[in-house]
């Protein structure tokens, strides 16, 4: 069994799983934070007016800190940088007036030939992104498994993303049409050389290997990929079981989202494989509440894209959030929330409302502005049976989950498309909308639109860096605040999760490899492995049998004997009597070809030349226990030890347990030196230390002739 790591970090999973001969891709998430390397699509920079007003700001700093922040606009030193980044504050940004964004993918170099994957397992809808790049641009021919709402959510999601991405590189086109020195730049900037002249100018500093492997980013698919993708996968429930080629992959709940999972895959007789990647214990939040039972006792546990942030706790996070929208409104500001469009957003809009009422503040309406805004809205309230226990039963009331809809019947909470479907905002508010990037979406409208010092914006996605996100806002004077809720387990959980669990092996990204531990309840220790992108990991094979099929035909011509254990067995005949209530054995000779089809071992009667074949190397095997007693006389009786005037003694070591010399000239090449021969024997051993073949064929022959029981 290997496992190799096709993510580009701890927080975009995707992992190859090699099990029983089978291929299987554990998620295929996008590293979506490459798109804080572009500058957003509604902001213009200039690298003279860029570096005017770090000086202007800086002008109190050391000397160091002006020379770092004129260090560079590439004009000295390189023009043709100059047309692609953009230094801000010391840190490069792709501009972007030169460029699409392009979106990192998992290192799928790694796989020679898709048409060899033989399934996908998708755990929930953060981990999607990248699915269209398989189905729609490799040869990709397996089958592809996800929960019903990981498969719907996703979908809009993925077509949220294209729909931004779309307007985005509009931008870029408009402004390359108003560059006169802009001829088809928006791959150019990924060209080897340009790269290899931006690492030069990087040695040494903090972003020295930012855009390394910047070449292998890609354009964006299209909605048209999106559609047919999704058509391919197969919707499952949780606990529904897959059975696949002699194994079944199982999800259960992982408490993260709506319909996401954690994976079982186990076959009888091999490795228990469990996968958990975004998984939270809370009991509070409305998905379906993490199940632990389904994925104890694993052979091996793959654990991925834990907490980000673990120092601050979501309850914290929380609590701070409201203070700041708190007091935000009571200065008449209105507060911005970049955030994704499923997810921590559907936990937010109740307690938000909640809290306004506490505050007196029910008057401020809540904007929710996304082109899947109302299908979120509309899914969430559809999926009952993906929620907890309490959301649920109101849905038996009858009545809608989530509050949403009595939340609008008061006009304190409203959906729009974009902001530009009729959206007017009463001041003050709080806006919902994305990207969380803030480099593409409506955000980046919002924030030229409310750039007020009385405003918040207020940053709660973890899976972007704050300083990358917010440095190109440096002009902005509303206040940024990076307060990231992020409900999947912590460190400390994941330790408890797995003292749990009791893995015999876990895997683990190398950045957590000082803070997991593979501790079980019993205070014993599995192993632990961590592993970095482009790793490799081979587990040892610990299995005990393979399950497989025996062709009808066969199966017809099959006679069983019965061997018990109580009893010898002389001729081929034996008492079916059951001792101590335990069943007898039941054995049979076959003779078959073994095969693989699918996947599947299958023994099949041999044809013609597969019986010339093995007619010659048939094999015995010994059942039972050995008859101390007659194998020794069967020793001292055989003629050939006596016509050669061999030397045979006993020694009684133990009881049933003896040493049996015997004694041989050897006349071979005018040699009288006698030839040894000794045989340890016991009624479940023996052992034959001699160099001379022939004697211990003779041996093997009196040891099968005398055994307790009969061999095949």
């Amino acid at each position: 069994m290997k496992v190799h790591c096709l993510s580009q970090s701890a927080q975009s999973p995707c992992f190859l799983l090699e099990y029983k001969n089978v291929k299987i891709l554990l998620d295929c998430a996008l590293e979506i934070s490459s798109i804080l390397h572009f500058l957003p699509k509604n902001l213009n920079y200039n690298n003279n007016n860029n570096n005017n007003n770090n000086n202007n700001n800086n002008n109190n700093n050391n000397n160091n800190n002006n020379n770092n922040n004129n260090s560079y606009s590439f004009k000295e030193k390189d023009k043709e940088l100059n047309q692609f980044f953009k230094n801000i504050n010391g840190t490069l940004y792709i501009d972007n007036g030169c460029s699409n964004i392009k979106y990192n993918c998992p290192q799928f170099e790694m796989i020679d030939d898709f048409s060899t994957i033989d399934m996908i397992l998708i755990s929930n809808y953060t981990n999607i992104y990248a699915l269209p790049f398989i189905t729609e641009y490799t040869n990709f021919q397996g089958k592809i498994y996800a929960t019903e709402p990981t498969v719907q959510i996703g979908k809009l999601l993925l077509e949220e993303l294209v729909q931004m991405d779309k307007q985005y590189s509009n931008s870029s086109v408009n402004n390359n049409n108003n560059n006169n020195n802009n001829n088809n730049l928006s791959d150019y900037w990924q060209n080897i050389e340009i790269l290899e002249k931006l690492n030069v100018h990087n040695v040494g500093m903090e972003n020295e290997n930012l855009y390394r492997d910047s070449y292998r980013w890609k354009d964006l698919y299209k909605k048209i990929d999106i559609e047919k993708s999704f058509e391919k996968i197969q919707s499952i429930r949780f606990n529904e079981s897959i059975k696949h080629y002699g194994f079944e992959c199982i999800p259960s709940s992982s408490g993260y989202g709506l319909g996401s999972a954690n994976w079982v895959i186990e076959s009888k007789g091999f490795e228990r494989v469990v996968y958990i990647s975004d998984s939270s214990l809370s009991l509070s939040r409305y998905p379906t509440p993490f199940q632990l039972s389904p994925i104890d006792n694993p052979d091996l546990l793959i654990l991925s894209k834990i907490n980000h942030y673990p120092n601050n706790p979501p309850d914290q996070m929380l609590s701070e959030l409201c203070s700041n929208i708190g007091s935000t409104l009571q200065q008449g500001g209105t507060v911005l929330i970049p955030s994704y469009s499923c997810g921590i957003i559907l936990d937010l809009f109740e307690h938000l409302a909640d809290y306004l009422n506490k505050v007196g503040l029910p008057y401020v309406p809540i904007y929710f502005v996304s082109s899947v805004s109302k299908a979120v809205l509309s899914y969430a309230d559809i999926y009952s049976e993906w929620l907890n226990k309490s959301k649920q039963e109101r849905a038996f009331m009858p009545e809608t989950p989530f509050l949403h809809q009595d939340l609008m019947r008061k006009g304190q909470f409203q959906a729009y498309q974009h902001v530009h479907s009729n959206f007017q905002a009463n001041d003050p508010c709080i806006i919902f909308t994305g990207h969380p990037s803030c480099r593409i979406g409506d955000i980046t409208t919002l924030i030229k639109l409310y750039d007020n010092p009385k405003n918040s914006i207020l940053l709660i996605e973890p899976d972007f860096d704050f300083k990358s996100t917010v440095l190109p806002f440096s002009k902005q004077i509303s206040r940024i605040q990076f307060l990231p809720i992020d409900p999947r387990i912590n460190f400390n959980e994941a330790n408890l999760l797995i003292s749990k669990l009791s893995p015999k092996h876990l895997i683990i990204p190398k950045i957590y490899k000082n803070y997991v531990k593979n501790k079980h309840s019993n205070g014993n220790f599995g192993i632990v492995t961590t592993i970095l992108p482009l790793d490799t990991i081979k587990i040892q094979n610990n299995q005990n049998f393979e399950s497989g099929f025996i062709d009808k035909e066969l199966a017809q011509t099959i006679q069983t004997k019965v061997l018990d254990k109580s009893s010898q067995l002389k001729n081929n005949t034996t008492t079916t009597t059951c001792i101590n209530n335990q069943q007898p054995i039941h054995v049979a000779e076959i003779t078959g070809v073994l095969s693989m089809s699918d996947h599947e071992l299958i023994i099949s009667p041999p044809n013609i030349s597969d019986s010339n074949k093995i007619i010659h190397i048939k094999e015995k095997f010994i059942w039972g226990t050995l008859s101390v007693e007659n194998i020794i006389k069967a020793i001292n009786s055989t003629k050939q030890f006596k016509n050669n005037g061999d030397s045979i003694e006993f020694f009684e070591i133990n009881e049933n347990y003896y040493l049996i010399k015997i004694s041989s000239k050897n006349k071979t090449n005018n040699n009288n030196n006698d030839q040894v021969t000794n045989i340890h024997l016991s009624p479940q051993n023996i052992n034959i230390e001699t160099s001379c073949e022939t004697t211990r064929r003779l041996i093997s022959d009196i040891v099968l002739l005398n055994c307790n029981g009969f061999y095949v």
